[in-house]
Order: C-alpha cells, then sequence, then structure tokens
C-alpha cells in the first residue's frame, strides 16, 4: 500500500498508549525518552476521546506529537461487533466510528482499527457501508482485526496473534493470506492459560515468534508493529521485553 502520505515505514514499533496507565501526555513523554518514536492511540482513552477533543485539542494534540518526534501509527476502537448489529447500541457504534474516523483523519490518515461483525464468508451487513464511505470520503484505512476479516475492499486487515490463537488459528497464515490487504499488525503473545501475554515471556507462548516475523518479511508490509500490551499486568516491562524480542529476532 502507497505510504507516501507520512505514514511510518519500515514496520516502526508503536505502543498502545492506552493500557500504559499514565495520563496520555506524561506516557508520550516517557516513550520518547525511551527512543520510541511511533504510538498507537485509543479513542476511548480519557483525554483522547474524539468527542472530548475540539479543534484546538486536536492542534495540541498534533504539536505535542511533533515536538516529541513521534507519529500516530493508528487509533484504535474496540466496539464489540454485537454492537453494530443491535438495533438499541448500532447507531451509537457507528457514530463512534465516523467520531473515530475524523480523529485519525486529523492526526494524518492513520488507520482505524476495529472488529466488524460477518458472517463466516467475510461479508458485511448493509451498516459497513456507511462506514466505508466516511471512511474513504476522509482517506483514512479502516484495519477489521475479526478473526475472519471482511472481504469487502476497500476494508484492510489488521492481524492481532492472540485474537486467532485463542480461536484455533494461525496468525502466521493470516499474514500470508492477507498479504495484500495488512494495514496493522500486532505484537502480543498467547499463553497456554488463556491470558494476553508479551512475546517470548519466559513460561512461553503459543506464538512462533520466528515464523511471523519472516511471514511479515515476505509479505511485503512496510506499516507499523503495535505492541499491544491489552491485559499485560506489567505494561512498561513487558513494553522493553518485546522490543528488544523482536530486535533480536532475525527475519
Amino acid at each position: 500500500m502507497d505510504r507516501s502520505d507520512g505514514f511510518p515505514p519500515d514496520n516502526c514499533l508503536g505502543p498502545t498508549l492506552g493500557d500504559l496507565g499514565d495520563r496520555p501526555r506524561s506516557a508520550l513523554d516517557r516513550l520518547a525518552s525511551l527512543g520510541f518514536r511511533s504510538v498507537q492511540l485509543s479513542a476511548t482513552q480519557p483525554g483522547l476521546r474524539p468527542r472530548e477533543l475540539d479543534r484546538s485539542a486536536r492542534r495540541d494534540l498534533r504539536v505535542s506529537l511533533r515536538r516529541l518526534e513521534m507519529v500516530a501509527t493508528g487509533l484504535d476502537l474496540w466496539i464489540p461487533a454485537a454492537h453494530f448489529v443491535t438495533p438499541s447500541t448500532s447507531d451509537r457504534a457507528v457514530d463512534a466510528v465516523r467520531a473515530a474516523i475524523e480523529l485519525a483523519a486529523d492526526l494524518g490518515r492513520c488507520p482505524v482499527c476495529l472488529s466488524l461483525p460477518g458472517d463466516d464468508e467475510g461479508h458485511l451487513g448493509p451498516i459497513a457501508g456507511t462506514i466505508i464511505d466516511h471512511a474513504v470520503h476522509r482517506g483514512v484505512m479502516v484495519a477489521d482485526h475479526a478473526v475472519r476479516p471482511a472481504s469487502t475492499e476497500p476494508i484492510g486487515v489488521g492481524i492481532d496473534p492472540p485474537a486467532w490463537l485463542a480461536q484455533g488459528e494461525d496468525p502466521v497464515a493470516g499474514v500470508t493470506t492477507f498479504a495484500g490487504r495488512l494495514v496493522s499488525l500486532r505484537l502480543a503473545d498467547l499463553l497456554e492459560s488463556g491470558m494476553r501475554a508479551p512475546i517470548s515471556v519466559p513460561e512461553g507462548g503459543r506464538l512462533d515468534v520466528a515464523a511471523y516475523r519472516k511471514a511479515i518479511a515476505s509479505s511485503g508490509y512496510r506499516g507499523p508493529l503495535v505492541i499491544d500490551m491489552r491485559g499485560w499486568p506489567d505494561p512498561w516491562a513487558g513494553l522493553a521485553q518485546t522490543a528488544r524480542t523482536w530486535m533480536l529476532c532475525e527475519a
């Protein structure tokens, strides 16, 4: 995919800001001090929710990222897929996605990452049309992180290894299958206990990290690698471990 709009190249590592426990600006400062130049934002994190950010606040966020020499690799919006198809919640869910797309456009057209509802053949309901139309209009990619992602274009694909492993699927195969549509890839593992974890934890996870890295290299994917710290008991330690393991792992 064309990254000429300034999208981060060369598989940069972007930690999930919303999982670090600090206030957004404090966490950004700490990440920058550790050498990270990319960050994955959350549209549900207090202080970064689209409805809380007026034009001035969005400008301040862009200035802060620029000052730290950082870019947003994407914007997470983990709405339960059922909310898109339940009459009492569908309008609110679509409005939340539209607001996230607007914020993503203001942050340099970074992808919006979510899980869309679809059947086993990857067909989306009519509600997806509204999302797609708005994303195309604003020049923003949507990365569907469903384990059986939508087949509808121009929806992109996101791969979250723990989600795939939890459903008995192989994320390495997912990278290969959807190589031409990849928009966002995650770095995280799944323990035998079912808990999400950093890659290469001492007790061992289920992700074949070397095979995952080789599949990414072969796919030609040049976008961000999101260090996804959801559910980690010590995200800062896990962040350092995951970044170190990934950089030492030869493709």
